[in-house]
């Protein structure tokens, strides 16, 4: 056996695992982000979990993004697309998706 088998074995029942242990009764349920980020920490060694706070976003908003959000406009007739590609100084292709081989040109003034 090439042991490909196994591995999927193995790997389904450290899922299983985790879902009973994600199962705790009602007077223990994980609530919170930060509850299941210390769950997820303690419980799944194999994987690095980040958590970042809200307070730490809410910072990086005002200090960084701010400036953008308030000094651009948007361009107008873009919303509906996923994909941005820039063609030159003022355009951009817009593609619906990532993936998508048609596209629109937008003006960016």
């Amino acid at each position: 056996m090439c042991g490909c088998s196994d591995l999927f074995t193995n790997y389904c029942d450290r899922l299983q695992q985790t879902k009973a242990s994600l199962q705790r009764p009602y007077s223990n349920q994980i609530l919170t982000p930060a509850e299941m980020f210390e769950f997820c920490h303690e419980h799944l060694k194999g994987i690095i979990f980040t958590y970042i706070k809200h307070e730490e976003i809410i910072q990086h908003h005002n200090n960084k993004l701010l400036d953008r959000f308030e000094n651009y406009v948007a361009i107008t007739g873009t919303r509906s697309f996923h994909c941005f590609v820039p063609v030159s100084e003022s355009n951009l292709k817009c593609f619906i998706t990532s993936q998508a081989m048609e596209y629109e040109i937008h003006s960016t003034k």
